[in-house]
């Protein structure tokens, strides 16, 4: 074969033979997020936190504020004692043997709300519940809240709501170590159960008295 024959022969591309070309990389492969998609990953999960640490804040906040804020007392009655930091004497059956089991329940607690319960059970389950609610929020603001029921079946249980003239059951008492006694009757709700923690725990200085349960001035 002349040269001139060799150089009409057409060049071999390895390209056109199987497998002697490395193959080119596969483009369908997931390419790792640039920086700048980083970046955006980055804020939005920044901006994710910020928005549940200020809803954090909020709840937390508007729970401060809610037990900060005075309870309304109006309407509510008080007995203040003049003789002593008694409650129950205040309200004039400090003398009844059920009264007098409550001191051992006063060397924990701060108030007593006593149930004297009528004859409608359903009524009797409603109260019941919202002094457990009440009691809680109470108890929110550091001061140890006690119940007592008075069973209808009890001796002194007529004697009691004669003397305290409650002709509507079921009642509450609300008797505080401060020596303050309320008489809580009719539409007994929570709001008036926490009003009437308000109003017996303010403490009471009677002149002359030499109980030790006020400070002398």
């Amino acid at each position: 074969m002349s040269d001139k024959d060799s150089k009409k022969m057409p060049k071999a591309d390895c390209c056109d033979q199987k497998g002697c070309c490395p193959s080119p990389a596969d483009s369908t492969k997931q390419q790792p997020p640039s920086k700048k998609q980083w970046w955006k990953i980055a804020v939005f999960a920044l901006g994710i936190l910020m928005i549940i640490g200020a809803t954090a804040y909020s709840v937390i906040t508007r729970h401060i504020n809610a037990s900060s804020v005075p309870l309304d007392k109006s309407g509510i009655p008080q007995i203040a004692s003049n003789t002593g930091c008694n409650a129950a004497s205040t309200l004039g059956i400090g003398d009844l043997l059920w009264a007098q089991k409550l001191n051992p329940i006063f060397t924990d607690h701060n108030l007593i709300f006593v149930i004297l319960p009528g004859d409608d059970s359903n009524s009797n389950t409603t109260l019941a519940n919202r002094i457990s609610d009440a009691t809680a929020k109470i108890e929110a603001r550091h001061t140890s809240v006690g119940t007592f029921t008075l069973s209808a079946s009890d001796p002194e249980f007529s004697i009691t709501t004669e003397r305290l003239a409650i002709t509507q059951l079921p009642a509450v008492l609300a008797l505080s170590t401060t020596g303050n006694g309320a008489i809580i009757t009719g539409d007994i709700t929570e709001a008036k159960l926490l009003q009437t923690y308000v109003v017996v725990s303010q403490p009471i200085c009677a002149p002359g008295s030499s109980s030790g349960c006020c400070s002398g001035k």
